[in-house]
């Protein structure tokens, strides 16, 4: 009953995180990965093809700011206006306009094909919607990617990396069953997937690879 609690009461700050309380979401995401939060998200950059591309979520805007110092020009979309806000006033910082909109991903405004790759970096619940997968198949070109990075994990070396594990696998970020759900939604979008795994000396993430099929 106490871990049932707990986990909800996670899952519900979290969600606080990412709307009314938005401003502090990149000081806990940095807290519950002991500084890897930031590094998870930039393993999407060298699997991107082409230079067409569309972060859902942008979040914060951190990886947009990495994928344009990476060099493209991505779009970002995202449904929280407060993360919106705070993703203009860091471009702003740099002296560039932000090009981000909200928007659903469920029905996003943009032309069939438009995008050569699709980022997600820990995507919430919008995932477990089939019209999801099926507006992101439409949006990308033929042979188009799909890049998702998720079930993170510290490597658990001590106490305090074990504590935050529970606490990213109560807000779906680590041991998310990429293999299992992921990968049949997927194929039954008309998507064919893979998934690599990405370690440095203190935290793992998995990155999951969908190439858009052609449509007969």
């Amino acid at each position: 009953m106490l871990r049932r609690f707990w986990f909800a009461f996670l899952r519900l700050a979290f969600h606080l995180f990412y709307n009314p309380f938005a401003f502090a979401y990149d000081w806990v995401s940095a807290i519950v990965s002991r500084g890897h939060w930031r590094a998870w998200t930039r393993t999407a950059i060298p699997y991107i093809v082409g230079t067409r591309v569309l972060e859902i979520p942008s979040g914060t805007g951190n990886l947009q700011l990495d994928l344009r110092g990476a060099g493209y020009v991505p779009i970002g979309v995202d449904l929280s206006a407060t993360m919106l806000n705070i993703t203009r006033d860091k471009f702003r910082r740099v002296r560039a306009n932000a090009p981000i909109l909200r928007a659903r991903v469920q029905a996003l405004p943009f032309p069939t094909l438009a995008f050569d790759s699709i980022v997600m970096t820990f995507p919430p619940g919008f995932v477990h919607d089939p019209h999801t997968f099926a507006e992101l198949h439409r949006v990308l070109a033929d042979g188009g990617r799909l890049i998702w990075v998720d079930g993170a994990r510290l490597l658990p070396r001590d106490g305090l990396s074990r504590a935050l594990n529970a606490a990213l696998d109560a807000v779906g970020g680590s041991k998310l069953p990429l293999d299992i759900f992921a990968r049949e939604a997927l194929a039954r979008a008309g998507f064919e997937s893979r998934i690599e795994t990405v370690q440095d000396d203190a935290s793992v993430v998995s990155v999951l690879l969908a190439t858009r099929t052609q449509v007969e």
